[in-house]
């Protein structure tokens, strides 16, 4: 059982880095583009280290502290600290923009020349702010009830069944020649590596609470 568990994870990291490849096949090294690609993967990793170090934090905030934090407020006690990080880059950081005729622009400046067109896109704003911080609740409650190994899979999951939808909704083009199909394998694979994982994952559950 513990060696299934294990080969689904190593298949899904495969086709993570499969799914990759394929999206980046017509990357041009000689125009730049390799180089681009290359700190898009380490800034990728960064995130990823990011990511498992707040899943530890998490999941020390569920099981040792006294009392212990459930996910609700775990949400809402680092909403604040997160928020004030942000809204420090939002204010200082500069980037370019798709509009004609504007040079790079904070956030900030993005968020007030977008109420200037459509005061109602706030309330869009708002509304996804909910929207994350239930998503939030959500997978904080898989890590401390479940695994930061099953939240890891479950992101995965979510991030191969959207890029499927893309696909299927015209968002997202797949590449040409053969990593079309390099590309489409690897998103399917990734999806039933994470079912297999999950079945297996119950499976041992059940077996556990039998014998006991």
């Amino acid at each position: 059982m513990h060696n299934s568990c294990q080969r689904c994870k190593t298949d899904c990291l495969v086709c993570a880095v499969l799914t990759l490849l394929a999206q980046k096949s017509n990357v041009s090294v000689s125009s730049g583009g390799g180089l681009e690609f290359a700190i898009g993967v380490a800034i990728c990793l960064l995130s990823d280290v990011a990511a498992a170090v707040n899943v530890l934090v998490v999941s020390y905030f569920g099981k040792s502290l006294d009392p212990p934090l459930n996910s609700f407020d775990t949400v809402f006690y680092m909403a604040l600290p997160c928020a004030c990080f942000m809204l420090a880059v939002a204010v200082v950081a500069a980037h370019p923009v798709d509009w004609a005729g504007y040079m790079d622009l904070t956030d900030i400046q993005v968020l007030k020349q977008v109420m200037s067109w459509n005061a109602m896109a706030l309330v869009w704003v708002i509304i996804s702010g909910f929207i994350a911080a239930g998503y939030n609740c959500m997978s904080y409650s898989i890590v401390q009830r479940l695994s930061a190994t099953t939240a890891g899979f479950a992101g995965n999951f979510n991030k191969a069944a959207l890029i499927l939808i893309s696909i299927c909704l015209g968002l997202e083009r797949l590449p040409p020649g053969i990593w079309a199909f390099v590309m489409v394998a690897a998103v399917l694979g990734n999806i039933l590596s994470f079912t297999g994982f999950s079945l297996l994952e119950r499976r041992q559950s059940a077996e556990a609470k039998t014998k006991s």
